[in-house]
């Protein structure tokens, strides 16, 4: 059987209770879920980000059919869950709207699509946007509102993941700075 990927991550504003809402989302999900169910939780934690998408200031998203560069990207993006991650060693400390700098945190999906199903076209559709277009808002919004098109009778594979597990190792600017984060692009229009 040959794979596509699909995987998309956001850097967002650390708001306490939309980490939580998206925290709660992930750990509140039975070990074994049903496809509906699954399809469910992505439906849920999507319209938190499209809410949360206008005040996105980085992200990335990719798609591949290759299925050699989709296992191993699969791969890479599942390390994210399962490795310590982050530009620090030690938390950035409870923020302060009016004292500090801001906080963010990253909300991460992939998948392992079975190649040539109809969810892997809907997907390549999703994604076939102009390269100037890529990193625009509008094309994560595109995106996002169109992930209703996963069948997990075909996704073979998929992992969600949000950074940072508690709000006081919340993100700061600098850390965004570190070499880690150099694949999240700034997000245009």
């Amino acid at each position: 059987m040959l794979h596509s990927i699909f995987a998309l991550e956001l850097c967002l504003p650390h708001e306490a209770s939309v980490r939580q809402r998206l925290h709660q989302s992930i750990v509140t999900q039975p070990e074994i879920v049903g496809h509906h169910a699954k399809w469910c939780l992505y439906q849920e934690v999507t319209r938190t980000l499209l809410e949360m998408l206008p005040s996105a200031e980085r992200g990335c998203w990719d798609y591949f059919n290759d299925d050699a560069r989709a296992r191993h990207d699969y791969n890479m993006w599942s390390q994210g869950m399962i490795t310590e991650e982050g530009a620090r060693t030690s938390p950035s400390g409870a923020s302060d709207a009016y004292r500090d700098a801001p906080r963010f945190m990253t909300f991460t999906m992939a998948f392992l699509l079975e190649q040539n199903t109809a969810c892997d076209r809907g997907v390549f559709e999703l994604c076939n946007i102009p390269e100037a277009n890529l990193w625009r808002r509008d094309s994560y919004e595109r995106i996002l509102r169109g992930l209703g098109v996963l069948n997990f009778t075909t996704v073979k594979s998929d992992v969600i993941y949000l950074i940072p597990g508690a709000d006081d190792w919340a993100l700061t600017p600098e850390d965004l700075q570190h070499d880690k984060f150099e694949y999240l692009r700034i997000i245009t229009g």
